[in-house]
């Protein structure tokens, strides 16, 4: 009993402070050190929930005491008259036995007390009229019918509850919980066939590993971090055997490029990740969902003047990025745009931040494990920062071409105001080819070895403080770059957005809900993360380089306070954290807007297809970047992107891994984008279709735990083409799904478990 009681109160607690519900398979997260402050953060809740908990149990201890009382009663009588009943059936054995002189004793004791209690029983009664007599008897009989009807119920309901996984589910007590989490398997492998539609088991000996094709470019005296595949002729992934791979390399640049990239040099690359940053808050737009919901909490649905002014001003920032002023609000004067490409319509690779982090940064698809197993396992592709040091490897001072830094050295660096140490991302990022003396954190930051002082602002939230002590180490960056002709690899995460959305002191805080504060917060954060953008756009021209430095704006995931009210993407396919920000940001690239489905693992292919176009590397450079860039998933940004493969008709599927990993993908098909498929890899999570054109928020959306009756509802409220569209998406996902595996050596597939 203390067990599910413990149980019940931990559930509770999560389930108010992250809005999903607990999975115990995690559990072994809060032993990682790092994790002290992200569990103190629930520390309220808990003490809250456990002290509602003992309260309503001391009020409900009598009544919950007497119904146990009736019910035990019931089944006691039961199980007696069964007992007594069989007795009488049965035949009896006339063997007789000495009767022990206590147990004659007690019987006598026994019916002394009965009587004693009988007695006891008619004396209140013999006062009583006939009439009030049979009522009181009647009336002393009713709890324990109602319990009786009670458990016969709940005994019917057992026998007769259709085999749908939900009500299992629902049916285990707190305590059983931890049991199901762990027991839970993956649910792909046995996919029944509905309508025998898209690729079924047709491509379950198919791979993409293949033995890697040598470079005549690469050194051969030395092994180069991210490219040990080629040097040990291991397998690797071969896009030319990749039956997902859609390349859109032979088509032209889109038209509002052409004959624009020859004027674009591109010296720097700043690879800039937004934490917890939704599309539509970049920026924020009057009349949207958002508004909508805020203004919702106001009488008369409308918006105070002191929160719709911090609205209006809110993200200035993001809208000289991105270019788009079509947000509602009144903007004197000129519109200023920054240049560069903005995607309307594009989703991380992963809902968990260093999944997100890998899949961009490498242009591939993160592990499929809980949490950061990724650094200890394949990384199955060079990431940015290896390609830049192999580029180094390559390069030669004879034929620099049109570009006069086009044969300096790049240097990688992973800057961060929060911390490095929590689920191991200081190893991640050295897995993804940062130099551990170029990656700078919150530990870094506050010891006596910063470079500009120990940084003794207080923490915001659990990992970070704000970005601001950072900007002294940009400059250096960029300074040094300048003095050293060196070539400048960037990449950033903000940290100011990150939940709790907690304000830096000393800045204001505008409440623009009425009850919804945790969204009211989060606003206010991201619009400091706008100004923190400003001034890194303002250090770039400060040190001369804006003109000759790309910047890629992405979220890393979003959040879903809107569409359904949790803080966190645990264990949340939504489509409000799936839909992130991304430009593409250059002064002397035109501004325009693509509205395709997009996907952040394209990022890396479209930064070397860039550097291609806009003649930004040597001869020796150009031929590395050429032959790696063909052999990523993801299509370049920069060109007509195709929905299908022309051949074999096979859509452009995406998938995004979702926090924590193990769990679910959700998956789009860019020649339907408006559809959001949610699927579960094991078996205690739904599976979910929402069409987020008609259903934006998506309130509305099937969902089942059971394959073929969710595609039942799906054909019946979209369509059979809908439903069979579904079936062969969770084909496609079951066979990527294992390829993952395949892929980053995990599981069956890791080569030191099974050398």
């Amino acid at each position: 009993m203390f067990i599910n009681a413990l149980l019940s109160v931990v559930s509770i607690s999560f389930y108010l402070v992250a809005g999903s519900e607990i999975h115990y398979s995690n559990i072994s997260l809060p032993n990682d050190p790092s994790s002290k402050s992200l569990m103190l953060s629930g520390s309220v809740a808990f003490t809250s929930v456990l002290c509602a908990n003992i309260l309503l149990s001391w009020l409900l201890k009598t009544p919950c005491y007497k119904i146990h009382g009736y019910v035990a009663e019931v089944v006691h009588r039961s199980i007696a008259n069964a007992w007594q009943f069989l007795r009488r059936i049965l035949p009896r054995q006339n063997r007789y036995v000495p009767v022990p002189k206590a147990d004659l004793e007690g019987q006598t004791e026994s019916f002394d007390d009965e009587s004693s209690d009988d007695d006891l029983q008619e004396q209140k009664t013999q006062h009583l009229s006939p009439f009030q007599f049979r009522l009181r008897t009647a009336l002393r009989s009713v709890p324990f019918a109602l319990a009786a009807i009670f458990l016969l119920t709940l005994l019917y309901a057992a026998v007769a509850r259709p085999s749908d996984r939900s009500l299992i589910f629902l049916s285990y007590t707190a305590a059983l919980s931890p049991f199901v989490d762990f027991s839970s398997g993956p649910t792909l492998q046995d996919l029944p066939s509905v309508f025998g539609t898209g690729i079924q088991h047709s491509w379950d000996n198919l791979t993409a590993l293949a033995t890697a094709e040598p470079f005549n470019w690469l050194p051969n005296d030395q092994v180069l971090a991210g490219f040990e595949d080629w040097h040990l002729k291991r397998p690797h992934y071969n896009a030319d055997v990749d039956p997902l791979k859609i390349s859109n390399l032979g088509q032209g640049l889109v038209p509002t490029l052409k004959d624009k990239l020859q004027d674009v040099p591109i010296r720097h690359v700043v690879l800039c990740f937004l934490e917890s940053t939704r599309n539509d808050v970049f920026p924020i737009k009057k009349d949207g969902n958002i508004w909508e919901l805020l203004a919702s909490t106001f009488p008369n649905n409308t918006i105070p003047q002191e929160a719709y002014e911090k609205l209006a001003n809110l993200t200035p920032t993001a809208n000289y990025i991105t270019g788009d002023y079509d947000d509602g609000f009144d903007h004197e004067g000129s519109k200023p745009k920054r240049g560069g490409v903005h995607f309307t319509n594009a989703h991380t690779t992963g809902t968990f931040t260093f999944k997100s982090l890998v899949g961009t940064l490498c242009g591939i698809g993160p592990l499929l494990a809980d949490f950061n197993l990724d650094y200890a396992h394949h990384v199955y592709q060079p990431c940015l920062a290896h390609i830049f040091e192999a580029l180094n490897q390559v390069s030669n001072a004879t034929d620099a071409g049109s570009r006069p830094f086009n044969d300096f050295k790049w240097q990688s660096y992973f800057y961060s105001a929060a911390t490095l140490g929590y689920n191991n991302q200081q190893e991640l990022m050295e897995a993804t080819g940062f130099p551990e003396e170029h990656l700078i954190g919150l530990e870094w930051l506050r010891s006596e070895n910063a470079t500009h002082g120990p940084v003794t602002l207080p923490q915001i939230n659990g990992f970070a403080f704000e970005e601001d002590p950072l900007e002294d180490y940009f400059r250096d960056v960029f300074v040094q770059a300048k003095e050293k002709e060196e070539r400048v690899f960037l990449s950033h995460i903000t940290s100011t957005s990150h939940h709790a959305y907690k304000l830096p002191e000393g800045e204001e805080y505008v409440p623009v809900a009425n009850g919804h504060d945790m969204l009211s917060h989060y606003l206010n954060t991201e619009g400091y993360d706008d100004r923190w953008l400003r001034k890194i756009l303002d250090l770039l021209d400060e040190q001369g380089v804006a003109n000759e430095t790309l910047i890629v704006f992405v979220g890393d995931h979003g959040i879903s306070m809107p569409e359904n009210g949790a803080v966190s993407p645990y264990y949340n396919p939504s489509i409000g954290i799936d839909h992130v920000p991304l430009v593409l940001s250059h002064p002397l690239l035109p501004a325009f807007d693509i509205h395709d489905a997009v996907h952040s693992s394209q990022i890396l292919p479209t930064i070397l297809d860039l550097l291609l176009e806009t003649g930004s590397l040597n001869n020796a450079s150009r031929q590395a970047a050429s032959d790696l860039v063909r052999n990523y998933e993801g299509q370049s940004l920069i060109r007509p992107l195709l929905t299908k493969n022309e051949t074999t008709g096979q859509g452009n599927w995406q998938f995004v891994v979702v926090n924590p990993g193990r769990a679910v993908v959700t998956a789009r098909d860019a020649r339907y984008p408006e559809r959001h498929l949610a699927i579960p890899l094991i078996d205690n999570v739904e599976w979910r279709l929402s069409n987020v054109d008609e259903d934006p928020m998506e309130y509305d959306s099937v969902q089942s735990f059971d394959f073929t009756s969710f595609t039942d509802v799906v054909s019946r409220r979209f369509g059979n083409d809908v439903a069979q569209w579904v079936e062969e998406g969770a084909f496609v996902a079951r066979w990527w799904a294992e390829e993952n595996h395949k892929r980053w050596q995990y599981g069956e597939y890791d080569e030191r478990e099974t050398s």
